[in-house]
C-alpha cells in the first residue's frame, strides 16, 4: 500500500502539445500502409538486447499506439497507463532493471500484471529532426535484466533508423502529395487551354467576317471608273493590310488550337518589319513619328510571332510618344553565334524602373492618360520570348524614352 502511494506521488508529465501532435501527424502513421522496415528495427532490437519483446511506440494527446511490435501483439492504451508517457520526457535514455524497484512504475497495469508483467524496461527516444519527440524504441522482458553499453549505443542507433525509416515515409507522402496536386493543375490547365482554344476559334470567326467585308468592299472600289491614282492607292493598302490581317488571324488560330509554339522557318526581320510599319503607317503619321531601320537579321523562328513581337513593341512606342518632342524611332539588332537580339529604342514617356516588371503582367496600363488597349501587349510579348527560351528586358533610353530588348538563343552550340 505504501509502494502504491509513492508511485501516486509522481506526475506524469503532459506532453501532448498541439505542435507536438501536428508533427506526429506529418508521418501518417495512421492514415497509411505499415512500414515493414520499422519492423526490421524492432526485430533488431530485440536480438541485439536478447529480450522477447521490443515495441516502437508513438503517443498522441489521449493514447500511445504501437506501430511495429515483436513478441507482443499490436494494441492501443490510454496514455496515462503507457510506461513511455514517462520516457518521453525523461532527459535521457531508460534503462530499469526491475520496474517494480522504481516508484515511476511500481504501480503501472504493465508491471502489476493488469496488462503484463513487467520487469526490465528500456527505452530510447524517437527524436524527430526538428526537435519532436514522436515516441520511443522500448525493449521488455519479465525478469529483471541490465544491458550492457554497447547494446545501449546500439539501440540508440536502432532508434536513429527508425527515424530515417519514418523521415523517407513522410517525404513519400509529401511526393504523393505533390504529384495529386500537379495533377490536378495540368487538368485544370488542360481544360483552360480547351476553353480558350474555344474561344480563340470564335473569336477568328468573328474578326474574319468583317475581313471578308473589308476585303471585298476594297475590291470593288479599285474596280469603279472613277477612281484616281491616290484612291487606287488607298485601296490597295487596304486590300493588302486586311490580308495580313485574316493571314494572322489563321496563323494565330492555329497556333491557339495546337501544342505548337510555332512553326520555326527562316525570318527576314527587315522584311517583317517593313510590312509592321506599313500597317502601322496611319499611327505613325499620326505622330510624325520618324522611324530608323537598321541592320536586321534572318533568324530561324515563327514569322506569325515575330510579327506580333514587333507590332506590339513598335505600337507602344507610337502609343506612349512624349508629346513635348517628335517621336523618334530606332529599331536595331546585334547578333552573336549564341544569340540575337532586337532592340526598339524610343524617346517617349519611357517606363519607371520600379513598375517595368509589373508592365508585362497581362491587363496591366501604367499611365493612366493612354486609356485605349487592354494593357496585354508587353505580355504577350515577354510569353512568347520566354516560350522559346529568351528574355525581355526594359531600360531606359539616354536622353528619355524606353528601350526594349528581346534576346533569344540561336541554339548553335
Amino acid at each position: 500500500m505504501t509502494r502504491r502511494k509513492a508511485a501516486a506521488m509522481v506526475p506524469v508529465q503532459p506532453i501532448g502539445e498541439q505542435a507536438q501532435a501536428a508533427a506526429l501527424a506529418r508521418y501518417h502513421l495512421f492514415d497509411g500502409p505499415p512500414e515493414p522496415d520499422l519492423q526490421a528495427v524492432v526485430e533488431l532490437a530485440a536480438q541485439l538486447c536478447q529480450v522477447p519483446i521490443s515495441v516502437l511506440f508513438v503517443l498522441d494527446t489521449e493514447r500511445q499506439h504501437q506501430i511495429a511490435a515483436v513478441g507482443i501483439d499490436a494494441a492501443v492504451c490510454r496514455r496515462e497507463d503507457s510506461m513511455c508517457s514517462v520516457a518521453l520526457v525523461a532527459p535521457e535514455p531508460m534503462y530499469i532493471e526491475d520496474a517494480r524497484a522504481d516508484p515511476r512504475f511500481m504501480a503501472n497495469p504493465f508491471v502489476t500484471g493488469k496488462f503484463q508483467q513487467f520487469r526490465f524496461y528500456g527505452s530510447t527516444q524517437l527524436c524527430t529532426p526538428d526537435g519532436y519527440v514522436l515516441g520511443t524504441l522500448c525493449v521488455f522482458d519479465n525478469i529483471p535484466r541490465v544491458l550492457d553499453e554497447q547494446q545501449k549505443q546500439g539501440l540508440d542507433r536502432l532508434a536513429r533508423m527508425a527515424i530515417d525509416v519514418l523521415e523517407l515515409r513522410r517525404h513519400g507522402f509529401l511526393v504523393a502529395t505533390l504529384l495529386r496536386e500537379q495533377h490536378r493543375t495540368r487538368t485544370a490547365l488542360e481544360d483552360a487551354n480547351e476553353t480558350l482554344r474555344h474561344f480563340a476559334a470564335q473569336l477568328a470567326h468573328d474578326l474574319s467576317s468583317p475581313l471578308t467585308g473589308i476585303l471585298a468592299y476594297a475590291a470593288e472600289l479599285h474596280q469603279l471608273p472613277t477612281a484616281n491614282t491616290d484612291a487606287s492607292w488607298c485601296t490597295d493598302r487596304i486590300s493588302a493590310a486586311a490580308r495580313r490581317m485574316s493571314t494572322l488571324i489563321d496563323d494565330v488560330l492555329a497556333q491557339a488550337t495546337t501544342a505548337a509554339t510555332g512553326h520555326a522557318a527562316e525570318v527576314d526581320l527587315t522584311e517583317i518589319t517593313r510590312q509592321v510599319l506599313e500597317d502601322l503607317a496611319v499611327q505613325i503619321n499620326d505622330a510624325s513619328a520618324q522611324i530608323t531601320v537598321g541592320d536586321l537579321p534572318t533568324v530561324t523562328g515563327d514569322r506569325t510571332q515575330w510579327c506580333i513581337l514587333l507590332q506590339n513593341l513598335i505600337g507602344n512606342a507610337l502609343k506612349y510618344r512624349h508629346h513635348q518632342r517628335q517621336c523618334h524611332i530606332v529599331i536595331s539588332a546585334a547578333t552573336d553565334r549564341a544569340w540575337y537580339r532586337v532592340c526598339v529604342t524610343d524617346n517617349g514617356i519611357g517606363i519607371p524602373a520600379d513598375r517595368r516588371e509589373q508592365a508585362t503582367r497581362p491587363f496591366t496600363r501604367l499611365s493612366p492618360d493612354h486609356s485605349t488597349g487592354h494593357g496585354i501587349g508587353l505580355s504577350t510579348c515577354t510569353r512568347i520570348v520566354h516560350t522559346h527560351g529568351g528574355r525581355l528586358d526594359i531600360s531606359d533610353t539616354p536622353g528619355g524614352g524606353a528601350t526594349v530588348c528581346i534576346t533569344i538563343p540561336t541554339g548553335n552550340p
